[in-house]
Parts: C-alpha cells; sequence; structure tokens
C-alpha cells in the first residue's frame, strides 16, 4: 500500500468492478515452454529492453512454469533445467504456482479489454488529453488480483493445432501444441477504474464483444471464450445469471 492509498483522495480515485467470468469452451495456455522462446515472447510481450531485467523475468518465468530455478543458477543450468519442458513438444501452456496450480495472469484479461475496446472505439478521441480509446484504457484500468486461479493442478491434455502459411516457397503446414483446461472454474477479479472515466455506454457492448472473442490462446478458433456472470459497481450487485 502506497502513503496516500489510505487517504480519502486515494481511496476515491478507483471506482471498483467485481467480476466473474464463466468459461464455456476449452481455455488455452499461451505461454512458451521452449525455454529458447520465453525470451522472444518477453520482449514481444512485456516490452522489456534491459538486458539484466530481460534475464530476471526469463529466470522468473521458468519458475513460474514449473522448472526448479536457485537464485544463482546460470543461463546454461537454465536451459539444461528447463530441458524437460523442450522434450514434450509443447509450445505453449500455462504458468504454475506451486501451491495453488495453474493460473491466468491479470494483465491478460486488460489486454483483452484494451483489444476489445480498441475493436469497438479505436476511432473516438476520449477524455480531456483527447487520446485514442486504447491509450486511455491503459493508462487507467486495471485488473487485480495478478494471479487468476483456474482450480487446476496440471492441464487436462494438449491441443495439437495445424496452422496453414504460406511463403517464398509455397504453402506448408505449422504444427503446434497448447496445454488446455476444460471447463476450468470461473474466475473472479476486481476491475480498477481511475476516476471511473469509461463511460458506462461501454461496458455491456465491450464485455458482450470480448465475451466471443475469449482469453488465452488460439482466440480465433474459438477457445476460450465466456460468459460474463458477474459485474457488480461500487458493492451494488449488479446481476448474476447462469454461465450457460
Amino acid at each position: 500500500m502506497g502513503v496516500f492509498s489510505d487517504t480519502a483522495a486515494g481511496r476515491d480515485l478507483f471506482q471498483r468492478y467485481t467480476a466473474r467470468l464463466a468459461f464455456r469452451a476449452r481455455l488455452l495456455g499461451g505461454v512458451p515452454k521452449d525455454p529458447h522462446l520465453v525470451e522472444a515472447w518477453l520482449r514481444a510481450r512485456a516490452d522489456i529492453s534491459d538486458e539484466d531485467e530481460l534475464h530476471h523475468t526469463w529466470l522468473r518465468t521458468l519458475g513460474e512454469l514449473g522448472v526448479d530455478i536457485g537464485e544463482q543458477i546460470s543461463p546454461d543450468d537454465a536451459l539444461a533445467a528447463s530441458r524437460k519442458l523442450a522434450e514434450t513438444r509443447l509450445t505453449t501452456g500455462f504458468k504454475v504456482d506451486a501451491e495453488r496450480g495453474l493460473y491466468l495472469e491479470a494483465r491478460q484479461v486488460k489486454a483483452g479489454l484494451r483489444e476489445n475496446i480498441n475493436i469497438l472505439y479505436g476511432g473516438q478521441r476520449v477524455g480531456p488529453t483527447r487520446k485514442g480509446a486504447r491509450g486511455f484504457v491503459a493508462e487507467r484500468v486495471f485488473v487485480t488480483p495478478d494471479r487468476l486461479y483456474l482450480d487446476r493442478r496440471e492441464p487436462d491434455g494438449v491441443e495439437l493445432i495445424i496452422g496453414h502459411l504460406s511463403g517464398p516457397q509455397g504453402p506448408r503446414s505449422v504444427l503446434s501444441y497448447h496445454e488446455y483446461v476444460e471447463a476450468p472454474a470461473a474466475i473472479e477479479f476486481t476491475v480498477l477504474v481511475a476516476e471511473d472515466a469509461v463511460p458506462q455506454l461501454w461496458w455491456p457492448r465491450v464485455w458482450t464483444l470480448f465475451e466471443q472473442n475469449g482469453l488465452g490462446a488460439t482466440r480465433s478458433q474459438g477457445f476460450g471464450t465466456f460468459n460474463l456472470v458477474r459485474w457488480d459497481r461500487a458493492g451494488v450487485l449488479a446481476g448474476e445469471t447462469s454461465p450457460h
């Protein structure tokens, strides 16, 4: 907690929304399991350029994937320890908490909100700074807690995805493997909105689109779709419905 968090001004900064998602489709993990791919994934997704920070984040990510990483482990030893992951041929999967099992990260929900807001309102300028909708939301919307647990100690299986690419050598098929969880437990989290700045008329449309686009990997194939079964603003229950 920051020094101003418990002041009246600090408490009033964020409007809190309690959300509950019930998945209606198989959820696929999207974190690379091959340790050689983790660095590129971190550069692309986390926008990390500092080499020391990248190294520490790489080691931490391997640990979150289930690799036994000591505090003083070298890069070569980390690669050797993670070889068992590469040998499984799994391209992507889930991060793992040693005590509570598989989880999604809150950043994935925030990224989904940004994506769907951009789809619907990307051409609009919002607020006093007249920023685009995506940037406006990125600076004002936050999701907590960081880990959203799926009530699984391990994946239910592996989904084989066949993709088709076209390049200089002609069309070719590409195989990828994804850990999946079948009908994972509903996840609950809090969305914090600075000064309640997102227009209220946006939320029903954004969440309805988000439900169809889904969470996790390979969403274009229909994986990770869900129903928003709770959206509670400022402690006033907005309603709860069946996930089906």
